[in-house]
């Protein structure tokens, strides 16, 4: 018999998705919740950890928590802190969703229901850098500051100060975020990465570090130290044969971004040679790869829920 999970419409989460649910369905039954309706204590509560600052904000889970349902906090997009910062509630008896790995899994199911995994490039490399940048932070201020020698040369947006990308989406459009245009690959060299944090303790990898493997393109990231060595771990290539990445071993983020611009500059304009070319198509096949990415999704994602409901 499968376990249920109980989620709200108004309270999206990690598993509210239709490409994630695909995979879930295997495993749980999903039900949504109903008002004037009783959950007995077979359901298991799904509820996004972004609660306090939220408008408005959605505590329809307290309830059962007072009566000690079980209940699932999705912390899969944030950082671990997120949770102290924005869920108000004991979250001793819960569990706690989060995966480094979130966001390879997450794109890939997602790109691979869309059609994306098809693309294929048709490589004019009239620009030097692709550089997407939505939210303001200080680190992406300084990355802009030092480029600008070079800004015309890039595909590059910075949407917090006004500056979009051509051929994208409306910021409103609720497709904004995962928006692909294949000519910001196509007509670019490489993508520069300017990740969410660069002092994080832990690590976090965000869509931004994984989009330039989905869409065959090298990449410098400007994010935490260690980054690139994380990625080597989980089976990714890295472009030692195009920068220098020495950067990611800069303990201070001002001396990593420091060196993060001086590869840039020394970036040597001409097609891919063979090394790049295997190295991008392996990326390329790793993320898309359903099986691999499946496979880990239960290993690390379900099998742990359906730990936690059996030892309660």
């Amino acid at each position: 018999m499968k376990l249920k999970l109980l989620l709200h419409n108004d309270d999206r989460n990690s598993f509210s998705h239709e490409h994630v649910q695909s995979l879930l369905n295997k495993y749980f039954d999903i039900v949504i919740w109903q008002p004037n309706t009783h959950y007995d204590r077979d359901h298991i509560l799904v509820v996004d950890s972004f609660k306090l600052k939220r408008t408005p904000p959605n505590f329809w889970y307290q309830q059962y928590l007072a009566r000690r349902y079980r209940v699932i906090v999705d912390n899969m997009w944030e950082i671990a802190s997120f949770v102290a910062e924005r869920f108000p509630d004991d979250v001793s008896t819960c569990h706690v969703m989060q995966n480094t790995n979130w966001f390879w899994y997450n794109e890939s199911l997602q790109y691979t229901a869309q059609g994306l995994n098809t693309y294929v490039p048709d490589k004019t490399y009239e620009k030097l850098a692709f550089m997407p940048m939505r939210v303001d932070r200080g680190h992406r201020r300084e990355l802009t500051i030092r480029l600008s020698g070079l800004l015309d040369q890039m595909i590059w947006s910075y949407n917090a100060y006004g500056r979009q990308l051509p051929g994208d989406l409306d910021p409103a459009h609720r497709n904004y975020q995962r928006h692909f245009n294949p000519a910001w690959y196509d007509h670019t060299h490489f993508s520069i990465v300017a990740e969410s944090q660069v002092n994080n303790p832990e690590m976090f990898v965000t869509e931004k570090t994984f989009k330039p493997m989905a869409f065959w393109h090298p990449f410098v990231i400007m994010g935490q130290q260690g980054l690139l060595n994380y990625l080597h771990t989980q089976g990714f290539e890295t472009f030692d044969n195009l920068f220098d990445e020495s950067y990611d071993q800069e303990p201070d983020w001002m001396d990593r971004l420091k060196a993060v611009v001086d590869t840039i500059k020394n970036y040597i304009s001409e097609p891919y040679d063979k090394l790049t070319q295997q190295k991008i198509a392996h990326n390329h096949n790793r993320f898309f790869d359903q099986a691999l990415v499946h496979d880990r999704f239960v290993k690390e994602i379900i099998e742990p829920i359906i730990h936690y409901a059996e030892s309660r």
